[in-house]
């Protein structure tokens, strides 16, 4: 079991101007974050746009920490949204990535 102490980051996404992810500005703000002491990363939570993100983009974004990670800290991976069938998707498929754990809420807005 995954013993999680201390101050986690739920970090946000970067962009480049035209929309796409902008994968080395994320490669430095992980190694920012753990080079500050930062005690988990949480990619794609409640401030990384992952409403706004495709599978695609969200998975790539968790792929990109826990490499950038290398290990340092522990990866919980946001996996939240209204779609059960996709976040339950998206949760196995960041468990092949690597990602310690997850980070989910309910579908919302529906009952």
């Amino acid at each position: 079991m995954l013993n999680l102490r201390g101050c986690g980051t739920a970090i946000v996404t970067p962009f480049l101007a035209d929309g796409a992810l902008d994968e080395k500005s994320l490669r430095a703000l992980v190694a920012w974050q753990i080079e500050s002491g930062i005690n988990f990363l949480v990619p794609c939570g409640t401030t990384g746009e992952s409403p706004t993100l495709s599978g695609a983009e969200q998975k790539r974004v968790v792929e990109i920490t826990i490499e950038a990670s290398r290990g340092k800290v522990p990866v919980l991976a946001g996996a939240g949204g209204n779609d059960t069938a996709h976040v339950i998707k998206m949760a196995r498929e960041f468990e092949v990535l690597g990602a310690n754990g997850i980070l989910s809420v309910s579908p919302y807005y529906n009952k």
